[in-house]
């Protein structure tokens, strides 16, 4: 039994971009499903290392390239949260 879709294409492209949206995002559902295609699915990728996470926010990143050599990318400073958003002035379509 297939599984449904987390999200509906069809339904979030008719609301982003209207009905023309809604007609495109089907014909390229059916396209795809004529074709055949499997969806590809992708494995987890699980990496063993001894010892902690470091928290690159606050440490940054050290690479050792070598003996002699480390690539150094300091800790970013965090940016200013988002400032809210402004209403839209209204306008009057005559």
């Amino acid at each position: 039994m297939p599984l449904e879709p987390a999200s509906d294409p069809v339904r979030t492209a008719r609301r982003r971009h209207g009905a023309a949206g809604a007609i495109v995002a089907a014909g390229m559902l059916g396209i795809d499903q004529a074709l055949g295609r499997k969806p590809r699915e992708e494995a987890p990728v699980v990496v063993a290392h001894s010892g902690e996470p470091t928290d690159i926010d606050a440490d940054g990143i050290r690479v050792p390239v070598d003996e002699h050599t480390d690539v150094v990318a300091p800790p970013q400073p965090r940016p200013d949260p988002l400032p809210p958003r402004r209403p839209r002035k209204a306008t009057i379509r005559r």
